[in-house]
């Protein structure tokens, strides 16, 4: 295991890397407890969330109009989050990155500094093969854009990539990740045509196996490894604006895609996923549930149905049923987990 605990490596071959975050915070540890406390001691479940600023918004680097517009829904977003008691994680490409700096409004600072997470999105090109070395360099030139944006000094440590394209924390993995791996380690269908056509933006793993974070010591199956030094986190649902056309957190997307309405029945489908997974969930594994929230949502058009949703929330946590969390805590109560 690698010494710091929240260094991230975010390069893989041959596959597209959601959501690979950077992370500052303080250290989050567990109190000691007997043998006897942690068999009666049921672990968490926590409720994240993520936000893409996309590499696709080339406007957001140079437009102030559509920088300031994405601002303010992330913005938007935060005020409604924090009068419910939620986290939410907001993951930057690299033109709102260089924005913040245009424009100078540094928001990514502003995420970290009112308690939420920030992070890195790389958007890698889907494809078969992508050279180690183009893979390192496009991902470090947007860590690099976001860690000039924050202050990681004494907070966070690095290590770069290298030829074995490692990660410490992985999060939003969907099927993409099974290009790096052979036939046998892949669900039934999932080759490579059928993944970069259709399935490539299916949560991976597939069903309630993702929502329990693991170790992995390679990028050639999804088996945990006590011993990897990558932790795989998905918990990867979809929008939160698709769950009523979906219906359950196992399902596809619909051909609604972004533009599915928000509704109320979004937010019923959702409590009634997460807290059938709650009820039947393996008690002795740290559990993560994701929802995805496109920065278009957080608008005040949207109002009612997103306090619907934070209310619905903060219920299940003051419940005990779950606990919000950014995604470098996941990272941080895995790694004192171990």
């Amino acid at each position: 295991m690698k010494n710091s605990y929240n260094k991230i490596l975010i390069i893989f071959s041959g596959l597209v890397v959601l959501g690979c975050l950077f992370f500052v915070g303080s250290a989050y540890f567990l109190p000691s407890a007997s043998q006897a406390d942690i068999q009666t001691v049921p672990a968490i479940l926590y409720l994240t969330t993520m936000t893409h600023l996309e590499d696709a918004w080339g406007e957001a680097a140079t437009q102030e109009m559509y920088f300031k517009r994405v601002a303010e829904e992330v913005r938007y977003g935060m005020d409604l989050a924090e009068d419910y008691d939620a986290i939410l994680t907001i993951e930057t490409g690299l033109p709102f990155a260089e924005g913040c700096v245009n424009f100078n409004d540094n928001v990514m600072a502003e995420v970290l500094e009112r308690g939420h997470g920030v992070g890195v999105h790389p958007d890698l090109p889907a494809k078969k093969v992508l050279p180690i070395e183009l893979a390192t360099d496009f991902i470090k030139k947007r860590i690099d854009a976001l860690k000039n944006l924050v202050d990681t000094s004494a907070k966070s440590d690095w290590y770069t990539a290298s030829l074995q394209a490692g990660c410490s924390f992985v999060d939003g993995t969907v099927a993409f990740a099974y290009l790096s791996m052979p036939m046998s380690a892949r669900p039934d269908g999932y080759t490579d045509e059928a993944i970069l056509t259709d399935f490539y933006h299916r949560p991976a793993p597939l069903g309630d196996e993702r929502f329990y974070p693991f170790w992995i010591n390679s990028c050639e199956d999804f088996v945990p490894d006590e011993d990897g030094d990558l932790l795989l986190g998905s918990g990867e649902t979809f929008s939160l604006a698709m769950y009523a056309e979906i219906g359950d957190r196992n399902g596809v997307h619909p051909e609604c895609g972004n533009e599915c309405p928000l509704t109320t029945d979004d937010v019923e489908i959702f409590v009634r996923e997460i807290t059938d997974f709650a009820n039947g969930r393996d008690t002795a594994r740290i559990a993560k549930f994701n929802v995805y929230f496109p920065a278009n949502l957080f608008v005040p058009e949207n109002k009612k149905v997103l306090e619907l949703f934070f209310k619905e929330a903060q219920k299940l946590q003051n419940s005990g049923v779950l606990q919000w969390a950014s995604q470098a805590k996941i990272y941080e109560v895995m790694v004192a987990d171990r």
